[in-house]
């Protein structure tokens, strides 16, 4: 692959990670007006099937049933993901929920290896833990002990980690399009399963204008549009790579904070936000070893 189109795939995860790391402020805000967690999830996936089924509705056509169980694998882990993630910010604090999600980056080296027998760079395993402590760095600021919340995204991590390699390996055996819409129907049917089974008898109808306004942003941009091009980029960008790019989500998601919420900005946070970069660098450097 030619560097110029390395670059533009690779940009196209950083985009991602931006829009991800707004995602943060719409939830902020939709949770704040009245909206359940669950609630949320089950409209942002609604909003993101449907949205997709429009604009590619001539790519439904030709969904055949080895794209759907290949798209239900990539939408279970989705889900799975966020759920866990969920419901452990119920039980720990918002820092250590983005701080153990972060987790993902390490785990998906090894995920890369167990799965298809290829040992990924030594500057993978190396760029992977770097960019960890950097998101220690930006996230993490209690000292308080492991609980169960601490347990449930451990496990949302492991999810998310296999969402991002299976994502990428079955980016480059079906159509990215069909990809996308499978897993957000996917998604959708099964937080709407949880939310009737959990939630429904405690959801509020008197959600805010805003509140609605920020689910849409989450399904349109936050989940839609980015995670088609997540699907679209990972065609190209090695899965332990992929995961690295990503990660800047926390470092965008500060930055909107700070920009928007008014958070303050200490020198823990510059230092976090470095050190990602740096492991992103570091993930750059050329080697002739074929990475999984």
């Amino acid at each position: 692959m030619l560097k110029s189109k390395k670059y533009l795939y690779e940009g196209l995860l950083f985009i991602v990670a931006i829009i991800w790391g707004s995602g943060f402020i719409a939830s902020k805000i939709a949770l704040n007006m009245g909206a359940t967690p669950i609630l949320i999830l089950t409209l942002r996936f609604l909003t993101a099937a449907i949205m997709l089924s429009i604009i590619f509705f001539k790519h439904l056509k030709t969904i055949s049933k080895s794209d759907i169980i290949d798209g239900f694998i990539v939408g279970l882990f989705l889900f799975l993901g966020f759920i866990f993630q969920t419901f452990g910010i119920l039980y720990t604090t918002p820092s250590k929920n983005a701080f153990l999600t972060g987790v993902n980056v390490i785990i998906v080296p090894f995920l890369c290896w167990i799965l298809y027998c290829k040992k990924p760079p030594l500057k993978s395993f190396l760029s992977a833990i770097i960019c960890f402590i950097g998101i220690g760095l930006l996230t993490l600021d209690t000292a308080t002990g492991v609980n169960l919340g601490d347990l449930l995204t451990l496990i949302c991590a492991v999810f998310f980690a296999l969402h991002i390699v299976f994502n990428g390996h079955y980016s480059k055996k079906i159509n990215p399009i069909k990809l996308s819409i499978i897993q957000m129907y996917v998604a959708f049917i099964l937080s709407l399963i949880s939310f009737v089974v959990m939630d429904i008898n405690t959801v509020k109808l008197d959600i805010t204008p805003n509140a609605i306004l920020a689910i849409l942003y989450l399904g349109i941009f936050c989940t839609s549009i980015a995670f088609f091009i997540q699907t679209y980029a990972q065609k190209k960008v090695p899965a332990n790579k992929a995961a690295i790019f990503l990660s800047t989500e926390s470092v965008f998601g500060t930055i909107f904070s700070v920009i928007l919420l008014k958070e303050s900005l200490n020198i823990k946070l510059i230092l976090g936000c470095i050190v990602i970069f740096i492991a992103i660098l570091i993930s750059e450097v050329e080697m002739k070893k074929k990475q999984c």
